[in-house]
């Protein structure tokens, strides 16, 4: 218990990790950053090299050079944390718990929990059609539809990829993951966050539900004008296309 990292949150980048980021924040007993980034590497020592991760840790917790070579000079996973909580300036109190959000994490998720055994791990997904389409206006595309038509196999890849980074770790670590989609998160978020809160052995209040936002994140609070963006921006048949070749994973398709 007295190990500063308490839980690992990732998932697809555009599915929810920043919101539910700035939520968990809200916890009187949880602090964090953006993004870490760590736990792609064999070690903290490996960190520098780790690009862009090493250079955004870096910026978004607002440190020094030598905080950075004093916090990746060890190889002990939980000692990396403790330096970064020490000498992060905007995380006043030393001894709160800390979670590490980092989205990629979920593609090699079997890796990344085997280097903290017994740590709880959210993982967020997302409907691929909403992803499909959030991944093209964060590559400011002004035409998405003929963007993820142009760029399909590369976005299935994307999709599929991490997807299966997902179920491979299932097998080892089933009963320490729980699954955050996002669609039932801005749909029910009080009973969707007491779900997420009790399985990372915290309590939930629905204070947390409003936040002032440290980093990109619409509004203050959830909202549910995100869950079908897709509607309008897409064609029925580009939507067909997505939901055919991700069908493998049609529990994350969602349906109104």
């Amino acid at each position: 218990m007295s190990s500063p990292l308490k839980a690992i949150i990732c998932g697809y980048e555009k599915s929810g990790t920043t919101l539910l980021n700035e939520i968990l924040r809200r916890h009187p007993d949880m602090d964090s950053g953006f993004e870490c980034g760590f736990l792609l590497g064999d070690s903290p020592q490996d960190f520098p090299g780790i690009q862009p991760y090493y250079g955004n840790f870096r910026k978004t917790w607002q440190l020094t050079r030598q905080d950075m070579h004093y916090i990746c000079n060890t190889d002990d996973w939980q000692e990396c944390y403790a330096r970064a909580r020490e000498r992060c300036p905007f995380i006043a109190d030393k001894t709160t718990g800390l979670f590490d959000k980092t989205p990629i994490y979920m593609l090699h998720l079997n890796a990344v929990l085997n280097k903290m055994p017994q740590l709880p791990c959210v993982v967020n997904v997302r409907d691929p059609r909403a992803l499909f389409l959030s991944w093209a206006r964060w590559s400011w595309q002004e035409n998405p539809e003929q963007w993820i038509n142009d760029n399909f196999e590369v976005n299935c890849r994307r999709f599929i990829s991490y997807a299966e980074g997902y179920r491979q770790a299932l097998a080892s670590h089933g009963d320490r993951i729980i699954v955050n989609q996002f669609e039932v998160f801005c749909l029910n978020a009080e009973k969707q966050l007491e779900k997420i809160f009790n399985h990372l052995g915290l309590l939930f209040d629905p204070d947390y539900l409003y936040f002032s936002s440290r980093h990109f994140v619409y509004g203050n609070t959830i909202s549910d004008e995100y869950v079908f963006p897709y509607r309008e921006a897409f064609s029925n048949e580009l939507c067909e296309r997505i939901l055919t070749a991700t069908e493998k994973y049609s529990e994350w398709h969602y349906h109104a």
